[in-house]
């Protein structure tokens, strides 16, 4: 029981972080925990995963699956989703973790799964490179 409150309290924390992350822009020593977290070289390759996973699950050439990711917006932003995974696989390149928080937003709950206009989804691509 006393592991399930830890890693409950833990996941509220990291909310709570990322929320001051996305608010100031600026990460104070305070959370340079989580910075540590989210520019991690696993993670960032998971997070690469993750969106060239989106752009494999749009292909044409293969059948829907289960996901409800809007395959004609993500075709459409093909280039840009592939660009922002190049960025975050490429380890050698620093990258600022209010990118990283708002690419985990997007990939979370963002214009890649509800059905909206291939414009919404560029634009917020294009924020979280600007970000990185």
């Amino acid at each position: 029981m006393r592991s399930w409150e830890r890693r409950r309290a833990l996941r509220a924390e990291r909310r709570r972080a990322d929320e001051e992350l996305l608010a100031s822009g600026l990460a104070s020593p305070r959370l340079a925990w989580r910075v540590t977290e989210l520019v991690d070289s696993g993670h960032r390759i998971e997070i690469g995963r993750a969106l060239t996973d989106a752009v494999r699950g749009a292909d044409e050439r293969l059948l829907p699956a289960a996901s409800p990711l809007d395959r004609g917006v993500v075709r459409g932003c093909r280039a840009e989703l592939l660009e922002l995974a190049s960025r975050f696989c490429d380890l050698d390149t620093a990258i600022r973790p209010r990118g990283v928080l708002l690419t985990e937003r997007l990939l979370r709950d963002g214009a890649l799964y509800v059905p909206t206009a291939a414009e919404r989804l560029r634009r917020d691509l294009d924020r979280c490179l600007r970000e990185l």
